[in-house]
């Protein structure tokens, strides 16, 4: 097996473990499943266009604030 092939065994287990994750701390199964689809639509689609040097791969991502007032 060459080490490419080793480096790819991870990403399963991996991507099981963040959607875990963001559901144990109460995310929905089917949201977090959806939102790694489109974001890796998105990133296929940046690099395929060569505009990969544009993604900023360490960013973090701000969740929205719940400051709703109570009904």
């Amino acid at each position: 097996m060459t080490e490419n092939q080793s480096i790819l065994k991870e990403v399963k287990p991996r991507l099981l473990s963040l959607v875990s994750e963001l559901v144990e701390k109460g995310a929905e199964r089917n949201a977090v499943i959806y939102m790694i689809e489109k974001e890796s639509l998105q990133l296929r689609h940046a690099i395929e266009s060569g505009r990969s040097g544009n993604l900023d791969f360490d960013r973090q991502i701000e969740e929205p604030a719940n400051d709703w007032p109570a009904s």
